[in-house]
């Protein structure tokens, strides 16, 4: 595995010493479709990253409504405030969208190793800005768009991301803080007009040009 690695963590900015701290403190793990990493209000002493597949992370309220906070491919974080909190609970829920495997990194080694190399740092603090870039982006939209624009911009964020995401109706609503009723009438209005293809647990847009102008409407 470890050759096939150089798109998922530093390896070539890492000295040996630090290369062999990352591997002693490294777990492979492989989760079926749908199976939990963690619950939110675990103890969180790992992050993640992901080797293959999709991880979904989720918000739960009392009421065990979801919002869906982000999606996880190969060579991104999950998890990672577990590298910078100490003993602190884990603030959602990840699971596997599909059959997937991911590294996991036990906190005490990874801080090793952020604080004798600098470019290590320099390279998880990218991964938190580019985190938190994502998390503002995502509130500007609740805060900003209607439902049917929320809902436009999020295909077309998942069909530029290369392949198939494998995301159900209820993932969908989830994702921008909607319901499976509304989600469902919209998804059957956009396929009537010929903007998008909807498969079981699969949408294709069709037309990126005239789905982008339900954004602006």
């Amino acid at each position: 595995m470890g050759a096939t690695l150089g798109d998922v963590l530093p390896l070539e900015i890492l000295p040996e010493i630090d290369r062999y701290e990352l591997a002693t403190h490294m777990t492979v793990r492989k989760f079926k479709q749908d199976e939990i990493v963690y619950h939110q209000g675990d103890p969180a002493a790992h992050a993640f990253v992901v080797f293959e597949g999709l991880v979904k992370n989720l918000l739960l309220d009392e009421n065990g409504h979801e919002l869906l906070v982000s999606l996880h491919m190969r060579g991104e974080f999950f998890g990672e405030l577990a590298f910078f909190e100490e003993k602190a609970p884990r603030d959602g829920t990840a699971a596997a969208v599909m059959p997937s495997t991911v590294l996991q990194i036990e906190r005490d080694g990874a801080l090793a190793v952020l604080r004798r190399n600098e470019e290590a740092r320099r390279f998880m603090f990218a991964k938190l800005t580019h985190t938190i870039r994502n998390l503002e982006g995502k509130a500007e939209d609740l805060a900003f768009l209607d439902v049917g624009s929320r809902l436009a911009k999020y295909l077309i964020e998942c069909s530029r991301m290369q392949r198939a995401i494998p995301l159900t109706q209820d993932d969908l609503a989830a994702a921008i803080g909607s319901t499976r009723m509304t989600v469902n009438k919209l998804l059957a209005d956009f396929e009537r007009r010929g903007l998008i293809d909807v498969a079981r647990r699969n949408v294709r847009v069709l037309d990126e040009p005239l789905l982008l102008r339900e954004i602006q409407a």
